[in-house]
């Protein structure tokens, strides 16, 4: 049985961030003695307590029905007074940004402008709700936000916000670490919350936090691609849109002009911010913490909380003691009687037998079969995010289109027509696009879906065999591709050769990640519909950032085609499908860079 503690109506089970203002925990939910569901929980910092949140945080309550339950900042939220206050929200699986930014930062595995726009796309959507409602945020940072598994993100202080931030003065430490993100005018909530959003933005393109008290707009003319791994200037749009934020010239007056301004910037440049790539992201970056928690809320769900419960509490003892942090007191052993732990030792000679019913009588499940049902049920998710962004995508594409067609009806000026008319064509060849993307990850889902039915039936199978029979084969399950289909990879990690001796001491070279087997790319049908580039041949050049396993964590474009013809997008896709060794440093495998890659595309007659 698992050790928790007690907090309110929650069993605090494991820390899974700590940050300026306390902690996010995962909290069990008990019916009884059993198990009913996971939370999340935050607790507050003893410089807030003595600032004064423990006796306000009732307050943030007024501020929970304004934000209409929405996802986006934590389903279910609860507050939670007492002599140890806190809050409380559904479970997502998850870590914040804060912890994203250092992981990528420590592995070194780069953090693309796609990916970045995602987490921005998310966090204003937040600020945008909340302004709305007449609220607003004043503490923003990537503290604030939480990234699931799955790549969506929440706003998970958004209730207590601008509480905590009238403490901050009381609150010494915190005001430091939130310093970079306090940098906006003093007088207009929106221009701080907007200026929030763009000094998180800077960091997540350069893994730095913004300096406090300097010159922003040197800072933002030296600044480079760092956390993408690229020493290049920020895109013009990203440059631009950052100036506005952060240095007050043209500023903003609306919420409702920023968001159409970053709209623009995410869907008229050549950026594609998915959750789906996010969520991609997250369980490369989080893998093994993903697991661990996996495997601690099965555990978990699986627990006996008879020692939690009020008639257990009196035979609390050893591992299963619950330490409460909201100030019970447990009663001294020489008060306890004589006939109370004779009852407590005979619940628990109960429990133990139970455990060990559960234990050694029920089937046990194949190790590899639980691994691959947990895989295949994240690749289904995955798969499900994916089809909705394509959905959501070709949704906004007909409204587009709908409105190319009315506009040509309207205007009277030829050469204006003229350029509707293109814009119109355009549209219509990306609507199509779309709509066979949309087909295609029906028809993934779908199989996805088939998978799982499969693995099931080997599950069942397998519980209902003897011990001694062997497992069953587990087929291998086909990751989601976003291109055309392509025969499957190799199974086996990819080695490095060693070098091999010539007979003296050498000492080992430091080695690039190499190419294995070279994809070739799909003409792009773009192409071919928009009668773009293919009067000529064209070439992309690249470059691939692999794991020390050989997996492909990043592709970064040296010299592309550019435009909406679809080359470089082909490119990419092609290289992805490759198969890679990894880089060696003194001959062991390391994450590193290939050498340049080029993918040619013949002109089409």
């Amino acid at each position: 049985m698992g050790t928790y503690t007690r907090l309110g109506s929650y069993l605090l089970a494991s820390e899974l961030a700590s940050d300026p203002f306390g902690a996010v925990h995962r909290a069990v939910v008990i019916a009884g003695s059993s198990f009913e569901r996971h939370v999340l929980v935050r607790t507050f910092s003893e410089e807030l307590f003595q600032a004064g949140l423990n006796t306000r945080l009732a307050e943030a309550g007024r501020v929970v029905p304004l934000l209409g339950g929405a996802r986006i900042f934590g389903l279910g939220y609860r507050i939670e007074s007492g002599k140890t206050p806190h809050v409380a929200w559904d479970y997502v699986p998850g870590r914040s940004l804060a912890q994203l930014i250092d992981k990528a930062k420590q592995e070194q595995i780069p953090f693309g402008v796609d990916h970045a726009l995602t987490v921005i796309q998310g966090v204003a959507q937040g600020i945008v709700q909340m302004q709305a409602k007449g609220v607003s945020h004043g503490i923003l940072s990537p503290h604030s936000v939480w990234v699931s598994f799955e790549g969506a993100t929440q706003l998970v202080d958004a209730p207590f916000a601008s509480l905590v931030r009238s403490m901050l003065a009381k609150a010494p430490s915190a005001m430091k670490k939130l310093a970079p993100y306090l940098q906006g005018t003093d007088k207009d909530p929106l221009q701080q919350d907007l200026f929030a959003v763009g000094a998180v933005l800077y960091e997540l393109l350069t893994f730095e936090s913004l300096p406090v008290g300097g010159n922003l707009q040197a800072v933002l003319d030296r600044a480079t691609l760092k956390a993408a791994q690229e020493e290049v200037p920020f895109p013009a749009e990203i440059r631009a849109l950052l100036g506005r934020l952060l240095l007050g010239r043209q500023p903003f007056l609306t919420v409702e002009g920023f968001h159409t301004e970053l709209e623009r910037v995410l869907y008229e440049g050549e950026y594609s911010p998915t959750t789906f790539n996010m969520a991609f992201f997250m369980h490369t970056l989080f893998r093994e913490e993903n697991d661990r928690d996996v495997t601690a809320m099965k555990a978990e769900e699986g627990d006996n909380y008879l020692a939690y419960t009020a008639a257990g509490e009196s035979m609390r003892s050893g591992a299963t003691r619950v330490d409460h942090m909201d100030g019970v007191a447990e009663a001294p052993p020489s008060q306890k009687s004589p006939l109370l732990l004779m009852g407590g030792g005979l619940v628990a000679a109960v429990v133990i037998l139970g455990l060990g019913y559960l234990y050694f009588g029920r089937p046990k499940e194949d190790p590899a079969l639980q691994k691959q049902m947990a895989e295949l049920q994240l690749l289904k998710t995955q798969m499900e995010q994916q089809k909705a962004d394509v959905d959501a995508k070709s949704k906004a594409q007909s409204e587009k289109t709908a409105q190319l067609q009315k506009q040509l009806t309207e205007t009277k000026s030829a050469e204006e027509k003229l350029k509707i008319e293109k814009q119109l064509e355009e549209s219509k060849l990306r609507k199509l696009d779309l709509e066979r993307q949309q087909k295609a990850a029906a028809q993934k889902l779908a199989d996805q879906k088939l998978n799982e039915q499969r693995l099931n039936e080997q599950r069942r199978a397998s519980a209902s065999k003897p011990a001694v029979t062997p497992p069953p084969q587990v087929t291998e399950i086909p990751r989601p591709q976003q291109s055309m289909p392509e025969p499957p990879k190799p199974a086996v990690v990819p080695v490095p050769v060693a070098p091999q001796s010539t007979g003296s001491d050498v000492a080992p070279t430091n080695e690039p990640a190499r190419i294995l087997t070279q994809a070739q790319p799909a003409y792009p049908q773009r192409a071919i519909q928009l009668h773009s580039g293919t009067n000529q041949d064209q070439r992309v050049r690249l470059k691939v950032f692999v794991g020390e396993r050989g997996q492909v964590l990043k592709v970064s474009l040296i010299e592309g085609v550019g435009g909406a013809a679809g080359f470089d997008e082909a490119a990419v896709e092609a290289a992805n499908r490759s198969t890679f060794s990894p880089a060696t440093r003194d001959g062991k495998p390391v994450r590193g860079w290939t050498p340049e890659l080029v993918y040619n595309f013949k002109k089409q007659n």
